[in-house]
């Protein structure tokens, strides 16, 4: 299946995508139009496409990349009021106060200290406890990944007591289950969700605060090392700089450079052709291909389509002895077929960016062997090609 950055079309058009089904040999097809949440929470697990960065829960990685803020925080009195202990990203000091309207407890919340004991079997009968919110008391922590609403850091006049900071949950959905850590007597806590759709449960998680705050050091290290290479103006040298961060153990670090690497112009076209006939970088290859037809434009449509005839071959030897729901065959996430299956697409649409005619008879023929063979188009799903070659034959024959 794509990966989530496929989730899109070339003009950031959410589209269907081809989808394994989680318990059968079938491929249902997803239409996304409509079913932003669903989109956001695919990104949010990217890590199922893509390595996750040891140890870090998908999701978190995803809140501390979009947060402008990561505190370890102290509970105060008030629920919504947190005292800052250290701050991990962000211009807070030890001692501010902060408050978060969004987290609101249920009336019956209790602090994790009365959870049952089997708090790290998911799917006992607790009563409902680990579903919940805890309940803070004093002397209980948190990590929290925030970002900043507007105006909050407009300061009140000097006579006045400084109010808390007003900050918000980093991710799209503002939620505490997607941003934020429990630390009660050293041992930390999370929400997982293990089956989606369905809830999230809180669960005792191996890992130690220094360890996460020196996962979220790097995280924060590499984003603003990343800021500081996209501001390199010569494309060429801006790509050769991008290029070791494509390698990246943080995934959001990943995305970023390879979606900075399309942004680099003709010049950056040496060194991300280099990236595609590098082994090193094979796993990305289907995003590679995107950031040099993003980049390249005209300058690579030859390449592009002497590229695509290489798979137009293979797909010719291999497609025949293929039987029909091969997709679900092999569901590890570098599968040799849905790697190739995902790069032969991105080569479609980087060829949609140009106008080269020549690469016409090449698509026309891709299609045609698509719509022969059965085990290739596949309605549920997989017919996605035919379709992505039928737009780029309009598109060429119509320059």
């Amino acid at each position: 299946m794509p990966g989530y950055e496929e989730l899109c079309d070339n003009s950031g058009r959410l589209k269907g995508i081809p989808i394994a089904l989680s318990g059968g040999e079938g491929i249902m097809r997803l239409n996304l139009a409509g079913f932003s949440r669903l989109c956001a929470r695919l990104i949010l697990l990217a890590a199922l496409i893509q390595p996750a960065f040891a140890g870090l829960r998908p999701s978190l990685e995803y809140a501390a990349w979009q947060a402008t803020d990561i505190v370890l925080v102290d509970a105060t009195s008030k629920a919504d009021v947190f005292e800052v202990a250290e701050s991990w990203k962000g211009d807070l000091s030890p001692g501010d106060r902060i408050t978060v309207p969004e987290f609101k407890l249920s009336p019956n919340a209790v602090p994790i200290s009365l959870y049952p004991k089997n708090i790290r079997s998911v799917g006992t009968d607790d009563g409902g406890f680990s579903t919940q919110i805890p309940k803070l008391v004093a002397g209980s922590q948190m990590v929290l990944f925030l970002k900043r609403r507007k105006g909050s850091e407009t300061s009140p006049p000097a006579t006045e007591p400084s109010p808390p900071v007003e900050l918000q949950y980093s991710t799209v959905f503002n939620d505490p289950e997607d941003c934020a850590v429990w630390i009660e007597s050293a041992q930390l806590y999370h929400f997982m969700q293990w089956i989606y759709p369905g809830p999230s449960f809180l669960v005792a998680w191996d890992m130690s605060v220094s360890k996460l705050k020196d996962q979220m050091t790097e995280i924060v290290v590499e984003q603003q090392d990343l800021a500081e290479v996209v501001k390199v103006e010569d494309g060429g040298e801006r790509a050769e700089r991008l290029k070791p961060y494509v390698l990246s153990g943080v995934p959001q670090a990943r995305q970023f450079a390879l979606q900075e690497l399309g942004k680099c112009g003709p010049a950056a076209s040496a060194t991300i052709r280099e990236m595609l006939d590098d082994p090193t970088f094979a796993d990305d290859a289907a995003d590679v291909i995107k950031a040099y037809a993003e980049a390249g434009g005209e300058t690579v449509a030859e390449e592009l389509n002497f590229r695509l005839q290489r798979e137009l071959e293979f797909w010719r030897a291999t497609a025949p002895s293929l039987s029909e729901g091969w997709w679900n065959q092999d569901s590890s996430p570098q599968a040799p077929l849905r790697e190739r299956y995902s790069q032969t697409l991105e080569l479609i649409r980087g060829l949609t960016l140009t106008h080269y005619p020549a690469a016409l008879s090449t698509v026309i023929e891709l299609r045609d062997l698509w719509h022969f063979l059965p085990q290739l188009n596949d309605r549920s799903g997989l017919n996605q090609m035919a379709e992505e070659c039928d737009e780029l034959i309009e598109h060429l024959q119509g320059n």
